[in-house]
């Protein structure tokens, strides 16, 4: 497994967070104040979904979080769910937009994943 220190916040206190996974099983285990959270799903950013939706009191400040980062099924399936795209509506995805979905970021974050979902139904439908 590899290991990373992100930013959380939890009670409206900004505390730092060991979160852990491994990409070939995609698991994630979330240590912070004293309890450990464990996902897993099919990929690393579904299982990131799957934690954020169990821990809804918890805001993330990494880009997985972010309201308009999702990946493709090929980024998904290249980087087992570690790197998604930073999307911007009316504008193709490239290359330089993928992003570590557990890298720092703590604009434009949201704890309801259905709100990312929303967003990246909306960005499809914007290419149109």
């Amino acid at each position: 497994m590899d290991d990373r220190e992100i930013a959380v916040k939890i009670d409206g206190l900004l505390v730092k967070a060991k979160l852990s996974y491994d990409v070939e099983s995609s698991c994630i285990d979330l240590a912070v104040n004293g309890a450990v959270y464990s996902c897993c799903a099919e990929n690393l950013f579904s299982s990131f979904i799957k934690l954020r939706a169990m821990l809804s009191n918890i805001e993330f400040f990494c880009k997985g979080a972010k309201v308009n980062v999702h990946p493709s099924r090929a980024s998904s399936q290249m980087s087992s769910g570690l790197l998604a795209y930073e999307l911007t509506l009316g504008k193709q995805a490239f290359r330089e937009n993928l992003v570590n979905i557990f890298d720092y970021d703590a604009e434009g974050v949201t704890n309801d994943p259905l709100v990312q979902r929303e967003f990246f139904e909306r960005w499809i439908k914007s290419l149109r």
